[in-house]
């Protein structure tokens, strides 16, 4: 060990040569460089690179290139990290060791001291500044600004892999060749598809950023669960629809309209399970007097689209966009009419209860804390929403529909079930169904 000190000192005392140090420092610069391409591409938020690139932003162009084949990206910054890496080992610290050594060996230290000395304190401030300012600082500088940096060494980057690509492949393509006999396989570009959980996570942690509203996350996350409410779900059901007869009169039919709010009424013939079209009373009042004298809904209805219970409100929403209607005309599993679903259905899962001057209250003020009175038609997952009460799993949709499976009967005003220390009275009866329901909350 001693005499291969000695000869270590003697080789870093045969002098010292400061293009090694400049050698060194380029090779950190680079090492740098490596890193803060890798840790950017990676950070990039890929549809704002994609988007500066559909607008034919040359950088944005190349980073995306980078990104459609990131294995071979990450690749070619590891290759470059690992070659830095190594050149600062072989060049930087034995120079740096020597410089040392030169300054130690007149103080009356002997060689072999000098050179321990020389050598650990070297070695110290290499690995340091290889950290620091060739791994730490870049990273930061990455993940501070991904999209404005990644489109920065975009250029310089793109030549490096071009020059190196064939070693860059042999790496990648053994790396991957061992990833596969672990049974997973390797992936060459990373994609933009998240599913609704992934989004609705997001969402949350937008939220407690502070980066979005409140109620901006209410409507994203009701948008994203449109495919999981079906058209049963949200329809206004059979027993609450107002319609004509195809038989009834432009008089009849303004009558209607007036009385119920309602401008679009479905057209029946027999019954309701034969609903052939909607008429809208904007058809009656913008057309001539003589052109709709004598005439009947049936002349003056219009197509309805027709869907099935199952129809999730997704598809549905595209379906009506598509064949311009705001009703959609709901069936059962035997062909009857099970309801009939607005826009305005659609809508109100999105943003809540929509009311105009024709609608009645439908959710009336907390009359104290804890407190709620809603309708019964209202659906479990709204109440849920509303007041945070998860009614036991079960048959029915609705909050009258759980208070009559509770009560094994249909409910009576002044009925009364309680659910893990929740509370809900019928407060009116609508027919056969609750009216109005007081949900209350267990009691702190």
């Amino acid at each position: 060990m001693t005499r291969t000190l000695a000869a270590d000192a003697a080789d870093l005392t045969a002098g010292f040569d400061p293009t090694a140090l400049l050698v060194g420092l380029a090779l950190l610069i680079a090492n740098g460089f490596f890193v803060a391409a890798e840790i950017a591409l990676l950070a990039a938020n890929r549809a704002q690179v994609e988007e500066l690139a559909s607008q034919g932003e040359p950088a944005a162009v190349r980073a995306l290139k980078a990104l459609r084949e990131i294995s071979i990206t990450f690749s070619g910054a590891q290759l470059g990290i690992t070659m830095c890496s190594l050149g600062l080992g072989a060049i930087a610290e034995p120079a740096l060791a020597s410089l040392f050594l030169v300054w130690l060996e007149p103080i009356g230290l002997t060689s072999t001291t000098a050179s321990v000395i020389a050598f650990v304190v070297a070695l110290s401030i290499v690995v340091f500044l290889h950290m620091v300012v060739g791994e730490m600082v870049p990273k930061n500088l990455a993940l501070a600004d991904a999209e404005r940096l990644s489109m920065r060494v975009s250029r310089l980057f793109g030549w490096y892999v071009r020059l190196f690509r064939p070693l860059i492949v042999l790496l990648n393509g053994a790396a991957n060749g061992v990833v596969r006999l672990t049974g997973v396989e390797p992936v060459a570009e990373i994609g933009l598809v998240h599913t609704p959980d992934e989004l609705r996570m997001a969402l949350r942690e937008s939220l407690r950023s502070g980066l979005i509203a409140p109620g901006q996350v209410r409507v994203l996350s009701a948008v994203l669960a449109l495919g999981d409410i079906d058209a049963e779900s949200a329809m206004t059901p059979r027993i609450d629809l107002v319609t004509v007869a195809e038989d009834a009169t432009v008089d009849e039919i303004l009558g209607i309209a007036a009385a119920s709010g309602h401008s679009r009424l479905p057209v029946h013939k027999t019954d309701l399970d034969h609903i052939i079209g909607v008429v809208h009373v904007k058809d009656i009042l913008t057309a001539r007097a003589e052109d709709i004298e004598g005439r009947t809904a049936a002349d003056l209805r219009r197509p309805m689209p027709v869907v099935p219970e199952s129809r999730d409100l997704d598809q549905l929403l595209n379906d009506m966009r598509s064949e311009r209607s705001h009703l959609a005309l709901v069936i059962d599993e035997y062909g009857g009419t099970a309801g009939v679903l607005t826009l305005e259905d659609i809508l109100e899962e999105l943003v809540g209860e929509i009311a105009d001057e024709f609608d009645p209250t439908v959710l009336e003020p907390r009359d104290r804390e804890g407190a709620w009175v809603v309708p019964g038609t209202m659906r479990r997952d709204e109440l849920e929403r509303l007041s945070g009460l998860e009614l036991p799993e079960g048959e029915t949709e609705t909050v009258s529909g759980a208070i009559s499976e509770a009560l094994g009967r249909l409910p009576a005003r002044g009925d009364r079930i309680e659910f893990e220390g929740w509370t809900l009275r019928v407060l009116t009866v609508d027919g056969r169904r609750a009216g109005q329901v007081e949900v209350v909350a267990p009691t702190p």
